[in-house]
């Protein structure tokens, strides 16, 4: 990792390794001793510090028997027809290691892999299209069991995989959750999580291994580089050698003092997965209270040095030691900045309000919340003023967030790009683009429960005609992704955000060149 000396910082960085060595906290923390960080059961979530017993997993295979095998030999009992495509049914942690094994390791399965994070309905209908139901593999994995988008996604494909589903499907989630329960009576297969492990620390365990084994990856060399990390992050506080996590998590605290709070993430020709992977566990960890840790996605954006910018040069080779580090430094930067690195107490917010709307479309009525702007309702001068307007409130040290509940499509993903770099010319301040409703179990966290110092814009769309119906529920896909929506702008308003919500009631891409065009 490479940053840009400053003295500020590294005055802060030495603060930060004196406090840490009167706190004996690396001691501490492999004590799991909670009154490191709040103590307010922290020491129930530290089972990825477990790494000698992280490729021990437990199977239940489809008449419900249930057998312990190592991470090696799960494959073996994943075994099922050859696929063509696999579906990855998960939100947050339960997905995002996952989808990087499977980009970044040698896999001796030669098929598309789809992390399907999402309920948009063109999205989903995309993911299914060109595939015969007996050439899927689908993976359901939720923690919890319980999480809405993994619910609905897994009826769907249960209902097209008909009994195909024993051999074609698998479940990941803990023991006793509704989602084992579900799959025990589609007599799907299930692979159970370790409880004292949280989603965004999990990829060393169940929620990796498991689709890491169905892809053919060895996983061996993972876990082994893993415990190495583990291993150098046991150094004492005042030893001579260099412990990485440790290192790590000091500067992630250090920068927040200096006000460099902006993580500017750079990975080799971008590799999304792995600064997915990173924004959701430092988001998500360290954005509640007065603490804001922001990561940003730094492809796209100019190299211009700010007051509260960090760059930070992510490493994806020796993947295994990385995650550890991560996760190592995340804990450490908690107890220093005095949060909960392991709880996420803003994101139910707005699944709560998602489950009225839901009710209510059950129902058969469907109004949007008051405030939002229906585009076609707006001229082009109108459009102009209402985002200037917006966008002259950016806070001191603030940052910009587009929350697209769009079509994750090439061009669209070319035209918010290009919208984002056109906030953040307007700005001249860190944006980031999140798509919904996926970013709610990443960088949701930070939006909603750190300081008060984003400026949204969230973005939505009509579902389109041919929208797809859940299976069971009553409802569509699209009607889903609309209530997490206005779920979300409504949580927004209640803790008095800055928030522009525009629904593009016609064309998607038109209506992006619109916001585009009133940019400038």
């Amino acid at each position: 990792m490479q940053v840009e000396a400053e003295s500020g910082l590294t005055a802060a960085l030495e603060r930060r390794r004196r406090q840490w060595r009167d706190f004996d906290g690396t001691a501490r923390l492999w004590a799991r001793d909670a009154s490191l960080w709040t103590d307010s059961g922290e020491e129930e979530w530290l089972g990825w510090l477990d790494v000698e017993h992280l490729g021990d997993l437990t199977f239940a295979n489809t008449d419900g028997k249930r057998v312990a095998t190592g991470a090696a030999a799960l494959a073996e009992h994943l075994a099922g027809p050859p696929f063509e495509r696999c579906l990855l049914l998960g939100m947050g942690g339960s997905a995002l290691g996952a989808g990087l094994l499977w980009w970044a390791l040698p896999r001796q399965v030669d098929a598309e892999f789809i992390v399907l994070d999402t309920t948009d309905p063109r999205e989903i209908t995309r993911a299914l299209e060109g595939v015969d139901p007996s050439a899927l593999r689908v993976i359901a994995a939720s923690k919890s069991g319980g999480t809405l988008e993994t619910r609905l996604a897994f009826e769907l494909l249960l209902d097209r995989l008909g009994e195909a589903a024993p051999r074609a499907a698998l479940a990941i989630t803990d023991q006793g959750s509704a989602l084992e329960a579900r799959a025990r009576t589609a007599g799907v297969p299930v692979v159970f999580g370790q409880p004292d492990i949280g989603g965004r620390f999990s990829v060393l365990s169940a929620f990796g291994l498991a689709p890491a084994a169905v892809a053919g990856i060895d996983v061996e060399p993972l876990l082994l580089s893993a415990r190495r990390m583990a291993a150098v992050c046991r150094r004492p506080d005042d030893g001579e050698e260099t412990n990485p996590g440790l290192e790590l998590g000091l500067l992630l605290a250090a920068a927040h003092d200096c006000g460099r709070d902006k993580l500017y993430l750079h990975a080799p020709d971008g590799c999304a997965e792995m600064v997915a992977w990173v924004e959701q566990l430092i988001a998500e960890s360290l954005g509640k209270g007065d603490v804001l840790l922001l990561p940003v996605a730094a492809a796209g954006l100019p190299a211009e040095s700010a007051p509260d910018r960090l760059d930070i040069e992510l490493v994806p080779a020796d993947l295994g030691g990385e995650f550890f580090r991560w996760q190592f430094a995340t804990a450490v930067a908690g107890a220093l900045l005095g949060v909960n690195p392991f709880d996420q107490p803003d994101v139910e917010s707005s699944k709560v309000v998602t489950r009225r709307y839901v009710e209510r479309m059950t129902a058969g009525d469907t109004p949007a919340p008051a405030g939002v702007v229906r585009l076609s309702e707006v001229s082009e001068l109108g459009l102009a003023q209402l985002l200037g307007t917006h966008l002259a409130t950016f806070p001191d040290r603030g940052y910009a967030v587009i929350s697209a509940y769009l079509d994750r499509s090439h061009r669209n993903r070319e035209l918010l790009d290009a919208l984002r770099r056109g906030v953040a010319g307007r700005t001249s301040g860190a944006s980031v683009l999140g798509f919904g409703p996926g970013f709610l179990h990443s960088t949701g966290q930070a939006h909603k429960g750190g300081p008060n110092r984003g400026l949204f814009l969230q973005i939505t769309a009509d579902p389109p005609a041919a929208d797809v119906p859940i299976p069971g529920e009553g409802l569509t896909c699209g009607q889903v992704q609309l209530a997490q929506a206005w779920g979300d702008y409504e949580v927004l308003v209640e803790r008095n955000r800055r928030v522009l919500a525009v629904h593009i009631d016609g064309a998607v891409e038109a209506g992006l060149r619109r916001l585009i065009e009133a940019l400038s």
